[in-house]
């Protein structure tokens, strides 16, 4: 049996929309083995059916190299489902990475990562979870995925606030416009440069000022309870900036000092109970521990 290790990453970091990510230090562990029959143990039930999304994706990855079998998976999964922290990227990740390696590690980083996006249909989470760190993807003419590892600077403390509600991805961009005006194309695009900037140079005045996305978190923000309410509470702590966690529900903190417990008593008066994480980046991707 061998253990598959894929992290948490949070997505878009506000303006850039399907194409930032950042991988994060909560993890999910797959043992896996070959089986007379698919087996998928600690999971629950509304997942525990032939169309888990670990399963289907180890069956497509094993599928492009000719192979038929079956496996037993056990999860421990810290990742939570529907919270904007890339579980999806985290289970179809391991499935192809645990096909690769039962299977004489027949496929490069760059193919899983290539499989990985293609089942996602964007690759902004699939890229921190296969390599790690912070990540800049698109995708060109001829549907292929490209990704570009960037620096992050050490300067800031991290945090995730997740809730307990969950958003799903399908409504989250279901919500969104069809399309947008020529200034707030332009806007956006510009934001997303300079945000790139200030997290690689650890420019938080910079960043408060670019962050402020157009494209998808005026929309989004409507399905995050409380998210005006958090906002101000993190925003007021730590003089940071908060943003949606890929579609959300879990909103993500960026600051120069950590969230106080002045501040976490404060999470007390809303409404939900907001889980107050912090968090640091995963240097590595997905790997065989």
């Amino acid at each position: 049996m061998l253990r598959i290790k894929t992290c948490a990453s949070t997505s878009n970091l506000g303006p850039g929309f399907d194409c930032l990510g950042l991988a994060l230090n909560i993890y999910n562990y797959f043992d896996v083995e070959i089986n007379e029959k698919d087996e998928l143990i600690n999971v629950e039930d509304r997942y525990n059916t032939p169309d888990n999304l670990f399963l289907t994706s180890y069956h497509k990855a094993c599928t492009t190299f000719g192979v038929d079998d079956h496996i037993r998976v056990r999860f421990n999964c810290d990742i939570p489902v529907s919270r904007g922290l890339g579980s999806s990227s985290s289970l179809i990740t391991g499935a192809i990475k645990a096909a690769s390696v039962l299977h004489g590690n027949c496929l490069s980083d760059e193919e899983i990562f290539q499989m990985v996006s293609k089942i996602e249909g964007h690759p902004d989470n699939a890229a921190p979870c296969v390599y790690g760190g912070f990540n800049a993807s698109f995708v060109d003419s001829n549907n292929a995925f490209h990704n570009i590892r960037m620096n992050f600077s050490d300067e800031f403390r991290l945090a995730v606030f997740i809730p307990d509600f969950e958003v799903s991805t399908a409504k989250a961009r279901s919500i969104l416009p069809d399309s947008y005006s020529r200034q707030i194309a332009v806007n956006n695009a510009s934001k997303a440069i300079l945000t790139v900037h200030a997290l690689e140079n650890g420019d938080l005045d910079l960043l408060k000022e670019v962050a402020r996305d157009e494209i998808h978190e005026p929309y989004r923000k409507k399905l995050i309870h409380e998210f005006d309410e958090l906002q101000k509470i993190y925003q007021e702590d730590t003089d940071g900036v908060l943003l949606i966690s890929g579609s959300g529900s879990t909103c993500f903190g960026i600051a120069r000092k950590e969230f106080s417990a002045s501040g976490i008593n404060k999470l007390s008066d809303l409404k939900h109970n907001w889980n107050y994480r912090p968090v640091s980046i995963s240097r590595k991707g997905a790997e065989l521990i």
